[in-house]
């Protein structure tokens, strides 16, 4: 399992002002992009490895005309506006990031997007003998994107072999260790399946993060489409998938004056999609939604969010500056987009900022130090609209926790909280957050 972190490239970190394109350089130019590139990655490397991460997933890198890079143009360069324009150059500067990564016990992988390109792909640049064919959109999604996009006939043989020997091309030259496969809906389980199998060709152990999702969907369709991909011909397509439906659900529940026992509920169904072979990666934030704290406006809920995904039998993901609750433009025309601003590094903190890094990092450590953080099974103990109690147990330990949403005094037990290493006595008051008791 991994502890993941999400860098969109654009918006993270400048290194390097020489390969900083101007707004009228890009086909769709995002407000809040700062010329992020390759090269400040590097220079950020430590602060990633300090705050306990063992995973980065990288944002698309490949040739664009967007800042957020979903829009390949040419599968096998790097983008000279996160790069540089010779492009051996470009390889070394990645490779480099690699190394430094790897140095630090920090896998990498990256986001590769096969379901569509570019209107404008470079089809001069296909290094193979090989003819790709595209299609017309096949989903209302893809209907929605098709003035910027291309969509690639999977049916047809060459397309197929072409994308499935892009994959090999970057995980054969690059060290890295997998890859994040966008919008994996959009193309059948047949095709992932011979992907997989293929990928794991050149390396046994890589990572598959599949991105299976209907952004126009409810809870239990985006459930039972992660069910349906898992597997294939009783194998595991994917090393993981995210969980959006149970990111949905969480955080709706969280918001509404409801019974929390619905919150244990969420996490026993989520439970039932955790295999030895392939596990969920849980999330509260990613680049296609809207900052937590932005939906919610409570810190409090934050904390409680946060705390659920590092409990999870599972892998976990922080969209960058989730770890120190960065807030976005909620005034961006498009509210599931608004969470792409740039990042704040420690120099710019605020105190605010400064303790929930401190929470997140603490969360992180937990996960690392106890094994029961992230294995075990649930039980649940009592709820009511403003409070959870449910146990773990793994290996004769077990795990209490508390989730409070309004201010109560503590009728259950005295306990130590793992978190701030307060002892809480009987009728001790506890505010509102997540609790963590171990014995």
């Amino acid at each position: 399992m991994f502890n993941g972190y999400h860098i969109l490239l654009k918006f993270f970190y400048n290194g390097y002002r020489g390969n900083d394109y101007n707004e009228n350089d890009y086909l769709h130019h995002e407000k809040h992009n700062i010329e992020g590139d390759l090269q400040g990655v590097l220079e950020k490397i430590d602060y990633i490895a300090d705050l306990g991460i063992d995973l980065v997933y990288l944002g698309p890198i490949f040739d664009s005309e967007t800042t957020h890079g979903y829009d390949t143009k040419d599968y096998f360069k790097i983008s000279e506006n996160i790069a540089y324009k010779d492009p051996e150059k470009s390889k070394n500067l990645l490779n480099k990031v690699i190394s430094e990564f790897h140095k630090r016990d920090i896998k990498i992988i990256l986001d590769l997007v096969l379901n569509h390109a570019s209107k404008n792909y470079n089809f001069e640049n296909i290094p193979f003998d090989l003819k790709p064919k595209t299609e017309s959109p096949q989903s209302p999604q893809e209907i929605r994107w098709q003035n910027l996009f291309l969509f690639w006939n999977v049916e047809d043989p060459d397309t197929k072999e072409f994308l499935i020997r892009v994959g090999e091309y970057w995980l054969k030259n690059f060290d890295i260790d997998g890859y994040r496969l966008d919008h994996a809906i959009g193309l059948p389980k047949d095709f992932w399946f011979d992907f997989s199998k293929r990928m794991k060709d050149i390396k046994k152990n890589v990572i598959l993060l599949g991105e299976i999702w209907n952004d126009q969907g409810n809870d239990e369709e985006n459930y039972n489409l992660i069910k349906d991909f898992l597997f294939y011909k009783d194998e595991n397509v994917f090393t993981s998938l995210f969980d959006f439906s149970f990111y949905s659900k969480i955080t709706n529940i969280i918001n509404k004056n409801i019974n929390l026992e619905n919150l244990f509920l969420a996490i026993e169904q989520s439970e039932k999609l955790n295999f030895d072979e392939a596990k969920m990666t849980y999330f509260i934030e990613n680049h296609d939604l809207p900052r937590f704290i932005d939906y919610t406006d409570n810190l409090d809920y934050f904390k409680i969010a946060m705390g659920l995904v590092f409990i999870m039998n599972g892998n976990t993901m922080l969209e960058y500056g989730n770890e120190i609750c960065l807030r976005g433009d909620k005034n961006y025309q498009n509210f599931n987009e608004s969470g792409r601003v740039p990042m704040i590094f420690p120099e710019n903190w605020s105190c605010k900022e400064k303790e929930i890094y401190g929470f997140t990092k603490k969360l992180l450590n937990l996960r690392k130090d106890y094994g029961i953080m992230s294995q075990g099974n649930f039980k649940y103990i009592d709820s009511s609209n403003d409070y959870l109690i449910m146990r773990k147990n793994y290996k004769r330990e077990y795990l209490d926790i508390y989730i409070v949403k309004k201010t109560i005094n503590n009728n259950f037990k005295k306990f130590k909280n793992l978190i701030d290493e307060k002892i809480y006595k009987i009728n001790d008051t506890i505010t509102p957050g997540i609790y963590f008791s171990i014995r």
